[in-house]
């Protein structure tokens, strides 16, 4: 018999049991393991516990789309600007609040164009 149970999104991805060193920001757990950046620590995350968008019958219809559309965006930026993280902005992540949805307060980059 199988149960489902309903967990809150913050709860599952703050979990040691999904994310090596979950509290922390590790970008590198997305790799591939052909990438040479690739860090064998995290090879036993669970990277499906990650659902930004839902599952299931109430999935998001414009999942693909936002994906994409992040990725383009993101990319220009990095293209195009190089960042630097303001003073007042450092341990933006250890102040974020949760309750139902996170309530963020800005974080506040510098931007410089690359030559």
């Amino acid at each position: 018999m199988q149960t489902c149970v309903s967990l809150s999104q913050y709860g599952a991805y703050r979990s040691p049991f999904n994310f090596a060193d979950p509290d922390n920001f590790h970008p590198e757990r997305w790799l591939p393991t052909t990438s040479p950046l690739y860090n064998s620590v995290f090879a036993a995350d669970q990277k499906a516990a990650l659902q930004p968008f839902s599952v299931g019958p109430r999935n998001c219809l414009g999942k693909n789309l936002a994906y994409y559309e992040m990725k383009l965006v993101l990319t220009k930026l990095l293209w195009n600007f190089d960042f630097e993280l303001c003073g007042e902005s450092k341990g933006w992540a250890e102040t974020q609040r949760v309750f139902v949805l996170w309530e963020k307060r800005p974080l506040m980059v510098k931007l410089r164009k690359r030559s």
